[in-house]
């Protein structure tokens, strides 16, 4: 791999660590590891993200095959997933549908797509908390899948070639505001937006080039500056300021809320925040969202007694 696809994956020049993936075996008799492949880089992120996330999409696929819809069966699913917590998948359901009630008609896109399973978690969540009843709607949308990896991207394609769907390589968000003009739905993770912003102004753009934007555990600094720190991955992580975002939004006219149920405090270092945020410049959307969020909520915790 050239130098200028390393600083590609890894965002920077001056690279602390790689990420590797290695598959091997241990002769327990004679204490011997044999390493029977090793992968570094974009080919270790492509070799085990893709794995990772066809296995939960082959879980979300056999869960509505079995037609067992019910908060309990999901949570099952969901708590041997990649991202293992049922709140964050209900948090991106409640924006997928709210994107289908108001007859979005731009994008739906999600930042570090990973082969888009995004449908196949709101399938069998609309199931168990719906009936159903928006999964036409689904297919009636239009998608962008924003990753690092070609490798996922034709993943994403041959997985739902029943969907519109198209897909973007920009590396930031910066670059991928250059590229699209409206989005209905923006998706964010915590890990993908550290890696894609650079600073306020990023999440600005995303404000105002969307009907609705939602932020699962956005990380952001007290202080009036962008933090920059190096994960284990080796990859750059980017920390927004939270006054400048608040300034830019109010400056702006942008509504903006937060989800306190799961706020964490100090991840990214003193002065820092994760908090799940919702943002428009059309409040009644925000509402419906929420309306949305909460329903289901309300229904994990009178299934299941939270």
């Amino acid at each position: 791999m050239n130098i200028k696809q390393r600083k590609d994956y890894y965002g920077c020049d001056d690279i602390e660590s790689l990420s590797y993936l290695e598959f091997g075996s241990v002769d327990l008799r004679n204490a011997k590891k044999t390493i029977w492949a090793y992968w570094q880089d974009q080919e270790a992120y492509d070799m085990y993200m893709f794995s990772r996330y066809v296995r939960d999409l082959f879980a979300f696929r056999d869960f509505v095959d079995k037609k067992e819809y019910n908060v309990e069966a999901l949570n099952a699913i969901v708590l041997k997933s990649a991202h293992n917590k049922l709140m964050d998948y209900l948090f991106k359901y409640a924006g997928i549908i709210t994107a289908v009630q108001f007859n979005a008609m731009d994008y739906i896109c999600e930042s570090g797509s990973s082969l888009y399973g995004w449908i196949d978690e709101a399938i069998a969540c609309d199931n168990v908390f719906n009936n159903g009843e928006h999964i036409k709607g689904f297919k009636s949308l239009k998608y962008l899948g924003s990753d690092i990896s070609d490798f996922m991207n034709k993943g994403a394609k041959v997985f739902y070639n029943e969907y519109q769907m198209d897909f973007s390589l920009a590396p930031t968000i910066a670059d991928l505001m250059h590229e699209i003009k409206k989005f209905s739905l923006f998706y964010g993770l915590g890990v993908s937006m550290r890696y894609a912003l650079r600073n306020a102004d990023d999440m600005q753009a995303i404000a105002e080039k969307s009907e609705l934007a939602i932020f699962n555990r956005l990380s952001v600094t007290m202080e009036n500056e962008t933090l920059r720190t190096i994960y284990g991955s080796g990859k750059s992580a980017y920390i927004i300021s939270l006054p400048k975002l608040i300034e830019s939004l109010n400056q702006n006219g942008i509504s903006a809320k937060y989800c306190t149920s799961n706020m964490q405090w100090k991840k990214d270092g003193p002065n820092t925040l994760r908090a799940s945020v919702v943002i428009s410049k059309d409040i009644e959307k925000i509402e419906k969202f929420i309306l949305n969020h909460d329903n289901c909520i309300d229904k994990c915790n009178d299934k299941m007694g939270g």
